[in-house]
């Protein structure tokens, strides 16, 4: 688990509820261990704490609490299975599986589980894109590793083929099905059929995902995955990606001992598509972390007539997640990827479309983790802030990249991506 974060990551046990801190005495009492700080520099809602074994051993506490509104992959469901996945992993992918982190402890009570893995002193993948110019170099080199053992080592160990609709049912119903958590809590956003963010006249992600699968069957069939692939982990943010403090310090491409940890996987042994890792890894980039870390800034609201508003983050994005983000397709190209999906035409631009269905789905996910998530100043932005903000971007992004899938050329990766990270191509207001 990440240790050395660009701000504050641990807080008081008085920051989770009563379950919570009564689910935490209860696993900590069953498997013997004393509880210390708690570790919130990571995406998983459930609650994280340093804990040791009573001869001294680090290991890390898990605990997730049944919560109502809790959205697919924040469920009990989903944190069971992530141990079933692991195993699996393990044992069909063991070059990939000894890169993960292996669940020590499983146990589960009235409404909560928990785990326990071993302590791995490590930061984020992205962390050494915070530290200067020479981010960007590093973090590729970091992620070339990752990508043979994902890809090469797992993805790649056995496929099946696609199942019709998968693209609609699983990318686009993804959003679609947590929309009501979302119109729940912000209503007035939620329903309106146009926005207008950052100048522009939106129409709404319902709206246009029911127009694509309507009217453009054709289109999503093109994008559409032809295989599926190895559950090698379905849920590929920077922050589940851990990097050795070792490696950190040389960045060496050529090292083939490049030192990472995997942790916290999809929780499903199900074959899945791997486009949809690699987009979630550039959300890590463009909007999740940079929103987790910086905070949004969000002006105007819902009033009369069309809502309005205008979206960024309240400080300026580090500037090597912009060079990482612009820069990701074109290093794609260069990696093993194109080998490994061959045969799918439609990879980078389906890459793209689950990209921004990923910025709209973390809207209602956003109100489903209660756990604070404090940016590199300490503040913990409300839920709603978080949601709005993952809303806007996302329906600015997925409203743009229709228009462009729909239109007569290629889509302009560079200009699309600009709408959020401020990068190549990006005039204020355009």
């Amino acid at each position: 688990m990440s240790t050395n974060p660009p701000g504050p990551t641990t807080g008081p046990a008085s920051t989770a509820g009563p379950a919570e801190q009564r689910a935490r005495e209860a696993a900590a009492q069953r498997l013997g261990l004393e509880v210390g700080e708690e570790i919130l520099d990571g995406g998983s809602p459930a609650r994280v704490h340093r804990a040791r074994t009573a001869d001294g051993t680090e290991l890390v506490l898990k605990v997730l609490t049944a919560a109502s509104g809790a959205v697919d992959g924040h469920d009990l469901a989903s944190f069971r299975g992530k141990r079933e996945q692991i195993g699996l992993i393990r044992q069909a992918a063991p070059q990939l599986g000894v890169h993960y982190l292996p669940v020590r402890d499983s146990i589960e009570g009235s409404g909560w589980a928990a785990c326990t893995t071993p302590y791995y002193p490590s930061r984020d993948l992205a962390a050494c894109l915070r530290e200067g110019p020479e981010g960007t170099r590093r973090f590729f080199a970091h992620h070339d590793a990752v990508v043979h053992g994902l890809f090469v080592h797992g993805y790649a160990t056995r496929t099946v083929p696609a199942p019709a609709g998968h693209l609609t049912d699983v990318n686009l119903g993804r959003f679609l099905r947590r929309l009501p958590v979302l119109a729940r809590r912000l209503p007035e956003v939620a329903a309106a059929d146009e926005l207008v963010i950052n100048d522009r006249r939106c129409a709404s992600p319902a709206r246009l995902l029911h127009r694509l699968s309507d009217e453009h069957a054709a289109l999503l069939r093109r994008l559409a995955p032809p295989r599926l692939m190895f559950p090698a982990h379905g849920d590929a943010n920077v922050r589940n990606i851990l990097v050795g403090r070792a490696d950190q310090e040389t960045g060496s491409r050529a090292d083939p001992e490049t030192d990472y940890r995997i942790i916290d996987p999809r929780g499903s042994v199900d074959h899945w598509d791997p486009v949809y890792d690699l987009a979630k890894t550039l959300f890590s980039l463009t909007v999740w972390d940079p929103a987790l870390r910086l905070g949004f800034a969000i002006d105007g609201g819902a009033g009369r007539g069309t809502p309005r508003y205008r979206v960024g983050f309240r400080r300026p994005v580090y500037p090597g997640y912009r060079s990482a983000a612009h820069g990701f397709l074109p290093y794609l190209e260069t990696s093993a990827i194109p080998g490994l999906l061959e045969g799918d035409a439609g990879w980078r631009q389906r890459l793209l479309l689950t990209h921004d269905l990923h910025v709209l789905a973390e809207a209602p996910c956003r109100l489903s983790d209660r756990k604070p998530k404090p940016d590199a100043e300490g503040r913990c932005a409300p839920p709603e802030e978080l949601a709005l903000g993952h809303y806007l971007m996302g329906t600015l992004l997925l409203d743009d990249l229709v228009r462009q899938l729909t239109g007569p050329a290629e889509p302009d990766v560079d200009r699309h991506l600009a709408l959020v990270t401020g990068g190549p191509g990006w005039e204020a207001g355009s």
